[in-house]
């Protein structure tokens, strides 16, 4: 396979500070963005409500915190709304299509934008005249169903442009590092791509059934030999069962809840209590409370994840 290298069209320089938005806990919905990047218009279905989305085009729609369906080229997958429980964003791609992720850096010196940038490049797979190969860029290529920015952090989104310029804080500081979300097309518009190449990325959609699901663990409450670690299993076990099960504010109070700082202090009191009272000698109650931990965790950042 022989790789390429094409030039990127972009000249970056230190120049003005942006500002973060911020996503409060206390709504019972979220807004996303359904976009549409092909050059035909698409049919999707939320709930069994059907959405014409023009090509090039997205919609913006509300989905109250619960469990919804999401059906597209006869394929449906299930997914939860919920909080973040820190400031987030981002938008669905039910078509699958590729996103790029460019990072990139603001320097007033050649030498350093150069020593910065190597760092990031990768060999990345893309087709040409009907040939794959590989081309060294600085980017990922996206294409999950719920991008979140949480999960892929960015700078500027879809559909806003890269600056010319920013300005950095700090006496000492002389580079900045930023995160561009293009569509394909738009990235591809930003490569020095001779006339007589078609280029683009490798297309390759998986099945809605195949994708990852989170799914709550089954949990052994009796091999808890500490009570305490049991009757606080048993009640989280409860609670998250409530919350697949709630929707709107209720399931905000639920998740905030399950998330709060309270809950994770009495979750290691109960762990350090069994551990020094003799009644835990094989960690049973960390091993049922970490199953829990390791399949919820992941997810906090996140306004919506598939599940079944």
């Amino acid at each position: 396979m022989k790789k390429i290298q094409y030039t990127l069209l972009l000249t970056c320089s230190l120049g003005l500070v942006g500002c973060f938005d911020s996503n409060p806990l206390e709504s019972g919905s979220v807004d996303r963005w359904i976009d549409n990047p092909t050059a035909n218009e698409i049919k999707v279905s939320i709930d069994g409500k059907e959405l014409i989305i023009p090509a090039k085009s997205g919609i913006n729609y509300t989905f109250d915190y619960g469990k919804h369906s999401l059906s597209y080229n006869n394929q449906t997958l299930n997914f939860m709304a919920k909080p973040a429980i820190v400031s987030n964003s981002g938008f669905i791609n039910p078509t699958q299509s590729n996103y790029i992720l460019l990072t990139t850096y603001y320097t007033n010196n050649q030498q350093v934008y150069e020593k910065m940038i190597a760092s990031k490049l990768k060999n990345v797979p893309i087709i040409i005249n009907g040939e794959q190969t590989e081309i060294e860029l600085p980017i990922n290529v996206v294409n999950d169903v719920f991008i979140e920015r949480n999960k892929t952090p960015w700078d500027y989104s879809i559909d806003e442009a890269l600056p010319d310029s920013v300005t950095v804080k700090g006496e000492n500081q002389y580079q900045s590092q930023r995160r561009k979300l293009y569509r394909e097309d738009e990235f591809l518009k930003t490569l020095d791509i001779p006339e007589n190449e078609k280029v683009s990325f490798p297309y390759q959609p998986k099945n809605f059934a195949d994708l990852p699901k989170v799914v709550m663990p089954t949990i052994s409450l009796d091999a808890i030999t500490c009570k305490k670690g049991r009757e606080f299993v048993d009640t989280q076990v409860k609670d998250w069962n409530k919350f697949f099960n709630s929707t709107g504010k209720e399931l905000a109070n639920v998740y905030n809840q399950l998330t709060s700082s309270e809950t994770f202090q009495t979750k290691h009191a109960i762990l350090s209590e069994c551990s020094t009272n003799g009644e835990d000698k094989n960690r049973t109650y960390a091993t049922e409370i970490d199953k829990i931990d390791e399949t919820v965790k992941p997810q906090e950042q996140v306004n919506l994840f598939i599940t079944q």
